[in-house]
């Protein structure tokens, strides 16, 4: 190989590598949405299930991802409240009575996250 296509090729892989870093940088913020239960015992003492993490949508900066949460809680609480649900909304955390389950209270927490991290922990093989 000459040094005219060594250096098309290192032209080649360093645009590859630029456009990669442009990418992950483009969505540097994750949205998810945090679901738990909680319930409260004869003592008075609060008892907290976490039930699952969903992704909901990547994006660019924090602030983009802090409006889509708060965008999102709104969205659901309407939703909730549409079905007769009992629903407070708090920024971005929606919180609604449960029946049927020793768990009284649900709520799902709209949270923004790097792209670098998975809040849900580590995933079992």
């Amino acid at each position: 190989m000459g040094r005219a296509e060594n250096a098309t090729v290192g032209a080649f892989v360093l645009s590859v590598m630029l456009l990669a870093s442009r990418a992950e940088a483009a969505s540097a913020w994750v949205l998810w949405k945090h679901s738990y239960e909680v319930w409260m015992d004869s003592n008075k003492d609060n008892h907290r299930r976490d039930v699952h993490w969903d992704k909901i949508a990547a994006m660019a900066t924090k602030s983009d991802c802090a409006d889509r949460a708060v965008s999102e809680a709104r969205a659901e609480y309407d939703s909730m409240t549409r079905k007769g649900i009992r629903v407070t909304l708090a920024d971005s955390e929606v919180g609604f009575d449960q029946r049927n389950t020793r768990f009284t209270h649900g709520y799902h927490r709209f949270e923004c996250w790097p792209n670098t991290v998975d809040p849900s922990g580590p995933k079992r093989k």
